[in-house]
């Protein structure tokens, strides 16, 4: 096993990461840290690589090209891993079919209000849809697409399709698992494989960050359409689309009303209820009462920037 973490320079949260794979129950072969400079103090039991500034699917193919381990595991460099997170990856690799397994990237307990308000509205059901089980622990299941933040593949296979070759960032990873599920290989989503992964704050980082997905995932939902066309993603733009036009409708057709306050007061009732479960699980009113503009803020950024990447030539 060879652990690959990229970032632009040292942090807390880097040496919080390696702190972590210390403690591992399962000991990896080694841990190879990609930086964009030399970091100024030694990095605790990491091999260190000084790339300059190139992109994280570039510092991720630089890194698997120097890796000595059969296993390759991905992990963001503001994510660490549970105690018990290859222990519950490696089994899969007994099936050959397997190529790789990916794990949820829940939010730690310790991150401050305004991240546990961002790590609670990705893990509704109302924003992530089918796949929450990226932000919180699923059933296991085969997937066809998941985030690098936790991504244990084998090296093999990550040389025959090629690497990330991707300049993309985010959604390097997708076109990564494009090219495993166009060979043949299997992708495995284990919940028990888990990695505490730091959200950014509300709402200024978070919906960056939502914004950023809405582009990517639009202009891939017409460039690789195998995995990004599907109707889950364009639910947030149609709505976007929908609502302002049958409003303005309304105006004329006036049975049209009756639908449009039906639609909202039912979108009002699912993030009321995705607000209240998030208030029972976080054990606070305040992130509940946060959480719930937050999700609608979420749902108009994500559909706007989807709208705007499905018709961008280039990204």
């Amino acid at each position: 096993m060879s652990i690959v973490i990229v970032a632009p320079r040292t942090s807390a949260y880097l040496r919080e990461a390696l702190a972590a794979i210390a403690k591992l129950h399962v000991r990896p072969r080694e841990t190879i840290v990609v930086l964009d400079e030399a970091p100024q103090t030694p990095l605790d039991q990491a091999r260190c690589i000084v790339s300059g500034p190139l992109g994280p699917a570039q510092k991720r193919d630089l890194a698997a090209a120097a890796a000595s381990g059969a296993l390759l595991a991905f992990l963001d460099d503001d994510a660490y891993p549970h105690p018990r997170w290859l222990d519950a990856a490696l089994p899969h690799f007994q099936d050959p079919r397997v190529w790789a397994v990916g794990g949820p990237g829940v939010t730690p307990p310790h991150d401050g209000f305004r991240a546990q308000v961002s790590g609670w509205t990705y893990a509704s059901w109302i924003v992530s849809g089918p796949v929450r089980h990226r932000y919180a622990p699923g059933r296991r299941r085969r997937v066809d697409d998941h985030p690098s933040m936790n991504f244990i593949m084998r090296r093999s296979a990550f040389l025959a399709v090629g690497g990330f070759a991707s300049a993309f960032y985010p959604g390097e990873d997708t076109k990564l698992c494009l090219e495993i599920v166009r060979r043949g290989g299997l992708i495995t989503y284990e919940p028990r494989a888990l990695v505490y992964h730091h959200r950014r704050p509300v709402m200024r980082g978070h919906l960056q960050q939502i914004a950023q997905y809405g582009r990517h995932r639009g202009y891939f939902a017409r460039v690789f359409p195998a995995t990004s066309r599907r109707l889950p993603y364009f639910v947030l733009s149609l709505w976007l689309v929908w609502l302002p036009s049958a409003a303005l409708a309304s105006i004329w057709l006036q049975p049209l009303r009756l639908v449009v306050a039906g639609t909202l007061l039912a979108y009002g009732a699912a993030v009321l209820v995705s607000a209240g479960i998030a208030m029972h699980g976080a054990r606070s009113m305040s992130v509940g009462a946060a959480v719930a503009p937050t999700i609608a803020a979420s749902h108009l950024t994500y559909g706007w920037n989807f709208l705007t990447g499905l018709l961008r030539r280039q990204i």
